[in-house]
C-alpha cells in the first residue's frame, strides 16, 4: 500500500478530493520519508510531484492551523515546517542551519529577494528560507495615460491625489479618493512598513500573568515612536473629510465590491492584497491597474510571508533538505503551476498563496499566468525587512489590534498621544486573558 498525505477536509472547502488523498512513492523504494507541517494547501501538489520524481525520498504533508504555535509545544517535531510566524527569536532557535542548501545543494542565494532571505538569517547561519509572500496594492481605473506615473504611491502623492478626487457639495460627499478605514488590514500592514516592530517579548514567560504598568510582563513589544508616526500618517490620508461625511458615503455606496466602485469612478483607490487583485475576473482587470503603496519607498508586506525550516532533532533531515531544495527551484514551482492549471484550480488558488520568494518565478511564470504583473512588477529593493511577528498574531490582530486601529481611525477628535492610548487599550485587553494567552500558560 502507498502512504497518503494527511490534510483537513474543512480547510480545503471547495478544493477537489484529489488534493486530500495523494499517494506517495511506493514504500519499498523509499529510504526516507519526511513529515512536513504546513498551513499552505498547495504544498500537497508539490509533494505529489516531488514523490513521483523520487525513489529515494518522499514527503508526507500534514496540515496544522498554526504550525508555529505547534512547534512551541511539541517534543517530536516534524522533518520540515513551512508556515507563517516562524521568524520570532524563540522559534528560530528551534531550527537547524540550512547552509547546506547553498554549499551542497547549490542553490543560488541571489535568486531570492534579499530582504526576505536576510530575515531568516542569524549571524552566518541561514535558519529559515522564504517560500512566498504577499503585499498590498492600490487598485485604480486604467486611463489613456495609464503608462504614466510611477509604480509606487508614497503617502504624499496618495494624500494629494485622494483629496483632489474627493467631491463634497452641500456637506455631502459623492466621490472619495481613499480612506484607510476601508480596509483595516491595509492599516495594519502600514504599521508594519512604518517600523512599528511588533514582536514577542523575550522576557515574557508563558506562565506569567500580565501586570498593569509593567510592560516587561506583557507578551508583546513595539516601537512607540514609529507606531505614533505611522498612525498619524494614516490619519492624514483622509484628513480633509469629516467622519460623518465618510460614514454617510460608505453607507450609501458601499453595497458592492470596492473594485466595482473604482470602475464606477466613485472612489479613486481601493486597497487589496496583490493575490486578491490577480484573482479578480478578467473583465475587471482589463479596466484596472494597480500600484504599490509605499512607506519610505518600501512596499507594504502582509503578515502572510511563509518560511521553511528544519527543526533541531527532527528525523529524516536528508529527505527534508531534498524537498526544501526542490521547492526553491524555479522549474519545479512551474510544475506546480501547471499541475494546478490542469486541475482547474487557477486562478482561485495561487501556488503557495502569493508571490514567490524567487524573483525569476514572478518575472516569468507568475507573469505568464497573470500578465497584469508584468505591467508593474515588484522591484527587489522595494521590499522592506520582514517583521518577526509572534506566533499568536492572527488572534491578537483579529481580537485586538484591528479593533483598536478601527477605533483610532474613526475618532474625529484626538484623545491623547497614540502610544498612551495603545498601552491603555492593550493593558485592558490583556487583562481579559484572551484565549491565545491562556493557551500559552
Amino acid at each position: 500500500m502507498k502512504k497518503v498525505n494527511k490534510y483537513s477536509l474543512s480547510f480545503f472547502g471547495s478544493l477537489v478530493v484529489l488534493l486530500l488523498i495523494i499517494p506517495l512513492s511506493g514504500c519499498d523504494r523509499v529510504s526516507q520519508s519526511a513529515l512536513v507541517w504546513t498551513d499552505v494547501p498547495e504544498l500537497v501538489i508539490a509533494a505529489q510531484l516531488f514523490n513521483k520524481e523520487n525513489d529515494q525520498f518522499a514527503v508526507d504533508v500534514e496540515y496544522k492551523a498554526n504550525p508555529a504555535s505547534e512547534m512551541k509545544k511539541t517534543n517530536k517535531p516534524p522533518s520540515l515546517v513551512v508556515a507563517k510566524y516562524l521568524l520570532s527569536r524563540p522559534l528560530t532557535r528551534k531550527f537547524d542551519s540550512l547552509n547546506d542548501l547553498f554549499s551542497k545543494y547549490y542553490l543560488d542565494p541571489n535568486d531570492m529577494y534579499p530582504a526576505l532571505l536576510s530575515a531568516g538569517k542569524q549571524g552566518t547561519e541561514q535558519l529559515l528560507m522564504p517560500l512566498s509572500f504577499d503585499c498590498m496594492v492600490l487598485v485604480e481605473r486604467k486611463t489613456e495615460n495609464a503608462s504614466a506615473g510611477v509604480a509606487v504611491l508614497n503617502p504624499d502623492v496618495l494624500q494629494s491625489s485622494s483629496q483632489a478626487f474627493t467631491v463634497i457639495k452641500n456637506d455631502e460627499m459623492s466621490a472619495m479618493g481613499f480612506s484607510p478605514r476601508w480596509d483595516v488590514e491595509f492599516a495594519e500592514d502600514w504599521l508594519f512598513a512604518g517600523g512599528s516592530n511588533f514582536s514577542l517579548n523575550p522576557n515574557w514567560k508563558s506562565t506569567s500573568v500580565p501586570r498593569a504598568n509593567d510592560a516587561n510582563s506583557w507578551p508583546i513589544l513595539w516601537d512607540r515612536g514609529n507606531l505614533e508616526k505611522s498612525v498619524d500618517a494614516l490619519l492624514s490620508l483622509s484628513s480633509n473629510v469629516k467622519k460623518e461625511q465618510e460614514d454617510a458615503f460608505t453607507f450609501t455606496y458601499f453595497n458592492k465590491p470596492g473594485y466595482q466602485l473604482v470602475l464606477e469612478n466613485r472612489i479613486l483607490y481601493w486597497p487589496m492584497k496583490a493575490s486578491e487583485f490577480f484573482r479578480l475576473p478578467y473583465s475587471a482587470k482589463t479596466q484596472l491597474r494597480y500600484r504599490f503603496p509605499a512607506v519610505d519607498q518600501k512596499v507594504l508586506l502582509t503578515a502572510d510571508t511563509r518560511y521553511m525550516g528544519i527543526p533541531r532533532g527532527a528525523k529524516n533531515k536528508k529527505a527534508a533538505l531534498a524537498f526544501a531544495r526542490w521547492l526553491l527551484i524555479a522549474g519545479n514551482q512551474e510544475k506546480v503551476w501547471k499541475e494546478m492549471e490542469s486541475q482547474q484550480l487557477l486562478p482561485d488558488y495561487i501556488p503557495f498563496g502569493g508571490l514567490s520568494s524567487i524573483m525569476q518565478v514572478n518575472e516569468t511564470i507568475f507573469s505568464k499566468y497573470f500578465p497584469e504583473y508584468a505591467q508593474n512588477p515588484l522591484v527587489s529593493s522595494s521590499l522592506p525587512s520582514v517583521t518577526a511577528l509572534p506566533d499568536y498574531w492572527d488572534s491578537f490582530s483579529r481580537d485586538f489590534l484591528r479593533h483598536w486601529l478601527g477605533n483610532v481611525l474613526s475618532d474625529s477628535v484626538s484623545k491623547g498621544p497614540i502610544d498612551e492610548r495603545f498601552r491603555a487599550s492593550l493593558e485592558q485587553y490583556l487583562g481579559t486573558m484572551p484565549d491565545w494567552l491562556i493557551a500559552n500558560r
